[in-house]
């Protein structure tokens, strides 16, 4: 699927935050008036996200509009779980929204992790790692850097710590590993989230 437009985005945003405040969906009349519009122009940016398969609303109902992509339709957050001593089993009614795990601004991209050199940051073979394309890391961030190789560029993810004389230590997160120091490598982003299915 291609990228959403800005306005496409900005409609996806205000329906799921309307959503989570009111617990029901805007109408198209309160949709045209956020966004300064009239009825039949917020009804036409619904079509397009309809046709996307973004969305989908019953005909002749006010609120009958539903957010279909999971990135933008908040989850139940049913309540909290031990994961250590058990605990009295309550449900709250709450929601999450996924767009909250993602920052809104900055430059991103995912890659996926090969290897358990990270491992003891709880980073595993198969994780996906949401960079933030940064070249000023600060000590302890973990981050995708590039090494000088015979023929051809190394990236390795790895904690970025200075030390002296303008040399940097590549730290891995596994105790079986050691540290790697190294004077020449380029930064191309620094690790922001990790995302793991099961």
């Amino acid at each position: 699927m291609h990228p959403y437009t800005k306005k496409q985005r900005a409609l996806l945003e205000f329906v799921s935050k309307f959503c989570r405040t009111h617990g029901v969906p805007p109408t198209l009349e309160e949709i045209g008036k956020h966004f300064k519009v009239s009825r039949v122009t917020a009804f036409q940016h619904l079509r397009a996200l309809e046709r996307r398969g973004a969305v989908r609303r019953r005909s002749r109902e006010a609120r009958s509009l539903e957010i279909l992509d999971p990135t933008w339709r908040p989850i139940p957050l049913l309540g909290t779980i031990s994961a250590g001593s058990p605990i009295e089993a309550t449900e709250e009614s709450d929601t999450v929204d996924l767009r909250d795990f993602f920052p809104a601004k900055g430059d991103y991209y995912l890659l996926r992790v090969k290897g358990d050199s990270m491992v003891d940051d709880h980073i595993a073979d198969g994780d996906l790692v949401l960079v933030e394309r940064r070249v000023e890391p600060r000590d302890g961030d973990t981050v995708v850097a590039v090494l000088p190789g015979v023929g051809v560029e190394e990236a390795t993810l790895k904690r970025f710590y200075r030390e002296a004389g303008g040399a940097v230590r590549l730290e891995p997160r596994n105790r079986r590993l050691k540290a790697k120091r190294v004077n020449q490598m380029e930064v191309r982003g620094v690790v922001r989230g990790v995302l793991r299915k099961y």
